[in-house]
């Protein structure tokens, strides 16, 4: 792996490994029960759900729209940041921004649930707001770039970043790095950047050389792993919502891809993302214990690997 490398600066090995490891349970891994094409509300409480998370070993969280207004029924954003901090959840990610470069009748909705998530970053502290162009319809990369400007301003006056993820063709409409970093870097603004999930790289065709080749830590602000197959199956979206795997229990280099980002500097934590079906179907301290254990292990192999 590290011959494959070979283009990265002399000493950028080890920029992943400054500080422990970090590991943010993504959403849809940690909230049971929540569906991706139905009822995206995690129904379990708040304070179990972090309790639970923390237990296991997470030391960061994300947090769907929709399960935060979901939460917000019971607890204030006061006193959700009490309970993250008392439970040592220091990163926390907040979610799913689309349709934020419409003018049409969706804006209107995309603004209501980007103010939820700017008020939800600011009091929570959140690392990041994660953004796509799902279902994209109407805009360039060209409409895109003063949009996503537009957006990271308000997110700055809130201490927050915003992150892009980069989705596959099927998805998007910037589905390539030269693509997506068009709009982060065009916006000109430091504190938005890209989200990379291993699985939407593995689907797009894109390797750990062109990651080292194109890339540098200003661009990168999140990352997120799971497992799959190689083989790209027939039911492309199905595979997305339903049939991931936890880190290990498939045929992806994980600790290539890990390996090629902490190369070029990147050092903050890594997310799990696995929407599985069967998972959804887990008790919380199943979920959490199963998906942090096997995240660890690959995390851990990968950085041995690097020494």
């Amino acid at each position: 792996m590290l011959s494959q490398l070979g283009a990265a600066a002399p000493g950028m090995y080890h920029a992943g490994m400054t500080k422990p490891l970090e590991i943010l349970g993504s959403f849809w891994t940690l909230a049971v029960g929540a569906e991706p094409l139905g009822d995206q509300r995690c129904l379990h409480d708040f304070r179990a759900r972090v309790e639970t998370a923390a237990k296991a070993g997470f030391t960061g969280m994300g947090f769907w729209h929709t399960d935060i207004l979901e939460i917000r029924k019971k607890y204030s954003f006061k006193e959700m940041k009490q309970i993250l901090d008392a439970n040592g959840i220091e990163n926390v990610e907040v979610e799913w921004l689309l349709d934020w470069y419409c003018t049409d009748a969706r804006k209107k909705a995309s603004d209501e649930t980007r103010a939820l998530l700017l008020e939800a970053a600011e009091v929570l502290r959140a690392r990041h707001i994660k953004i796509a162009d799902l279902g994209n319809d109407c805009a360039d990369v060209a409409q895109m770039t003063p949009a996503f400007a537009v957006l990271c301003r308000q997110a700055a006056e809130r201490g927050t970043n915003i992150v892009f993820e980069m989705l596959p063709p099927q998805f998007s409409r910037a589905p390539s790095l030269d693509l997506v970093l068009a709009i982060t870097r065009g916006s000109g603004a430091a504190n938005g950047g890209i989200m990379l999930d291993n699985l939407h790289l593995q689907r797009i065709g894109i390797g750990p050389e062109e990651i080292v080749r194109k890339l540098k830590p200003s661009d990168v602000i999140g990352v997120e792993i799971n497992d799959g197959t190689l083989a790209v199956p027939v039911k492309f979206q199905d595979s997305v919502v339903n049939k991931r795997l936890l880190p290990g229990d498939g045929e992806f280099d994980i600790a290539a891809f890990l390996q090629a980002l902490w190369s070029v500097g990147y050092d903050g934590p890594i997310g799990v993302e696995v929407l599985n079906e069967y998972m959804r179907k887990w008790d919380l301290k199943t979920a959490a214990t199963e998906a942090f254990v096997k995240t660890e292990r690959v995390l851990t192999a990968a950085r041995q690997a690097m020494k």
